[in-house]
């Protein structure tokens, strides 16, 4: 649920439900072991080379699992794509005014124990549907 990306509940598909019609069409499809830090749930069909991964942030949470850390362009750290904007802290800043590594690393260090382990804090899609306006849209986080 990104701002202006027409996210709503009515055309929400959860995992299971995805992974259910696939298997009525492909009963080959199995389950794949995942990372211990994965944040995509991994399938392959018996008779494929390919696979097919879900991202289930929205229907069966990872966050507790998750450590991605995102540096947008223009130098801010993201510990969580549904961090609203609030949530961003500025490495560029400090760098620009002659900060230490050991600023930095405190400022990481910070951010990381303050990330939320739900939906950037949010608990609920719909609620994260409610602040997108305050965070930015995907093509502006980059990654």
């Amino acid at each position: 649920p990104f701002h202006d990306n027409g996210w709503t509940d009515s055309k929400f598909v959860p995992y299971s439900t995805m992974v259910e019609t696939l298997q009525s069409q492909l009963p080959s499809l199995q389950r794949v072991a995942d990372g211990p830090n994965d944040t995509t749930k991994w399938w392959k069909a018996s008779s494929g080379k390919g696979r097919i991964g879900f991202i289930t942030s929205m229907s069966e949470h990872f966050c507790g699992t998750c450590n991605r850390l995102r540096l947008t362009a223009d130098g801010k750290l993201k510990t969580c794509l549904f961090g609203t904007g609030g949530k961003e802290v500025s490495l560029r800043d400090v760098i620009r005014s002659s900060g230490s590594p050991n600023d930095l690393e405190t400022m990481i260090q910070q951010a990381l124990q303050e990330k939320h382990k739900l939906l950037g804090g949010h608990g609920t899609p719909n609620k994260i549907a409610e602040h997108s306006e305050q965070n930015r849209p995907m093509t502006l986080i980059g990654g």
